[in-house]
């Protein structure tokens, strides 16, 4: 009976919790201050989810809100985000992965002149990861 007790109260608060779960976010700045050119943001998720962007120069944010699949299924959100004439500069990111469901993550990936930058945190400033590619 105790057995019982005790899996019908881990199963009430597993459930429980899962309710309020925040959304996760994922934002894309575009701080191109070189060329103030627009930044083209291309992004998909892993069940066909798509979602396309021209940020211009400083604008406010592109900003996914999204919820992450329930286990077994993977949640994975890929951007290519490319800026430039004919849109010569470019990368294609993994921007979001997660192999079970995660509750308010935070990802912010910031477009400069020399690359891509990265935070996970809303504090922390972000720091740089990437340079860019180049079409040829």
């Amino acid at each position: 009976m105790n057995r019982l007790i005790a899996f019908m109260f881990i199963s009430a608060m597993f459930f429980g919790l899962n309710e309020a779960c925040k959304k996760n976010i994922v934002m894309i700045s575009n701080q191109l201050y070189s060329s103030r050119g627009n930044l083209l943001i291309e992004c998909s998720d892993n069940k066909g989810k798509f979602s396309s962007n021209l940020l211009s120069f400083d604008a406010s944010p592109f900003i996914i809100s999204f919820s992450d699949y329930r286990w077994p299924k993977e949640t994975r959100w890929d951007c290519t985000i490319s800026h430039g004439e004919n849109n010569k500069f470019y990368y294609d990111l993994q921007v979001y992965h997660a192999n079970f469901q995660r509750c308010g993550q935070f990802r912010s990936w910031i477009a400069k002149d020399d690359g891509i930058w990265f935070t996970e945190s809303y504090e922390d400033p972000a720091g740089f990861v990437l340079p860019w590619k180049t079409r040829t």
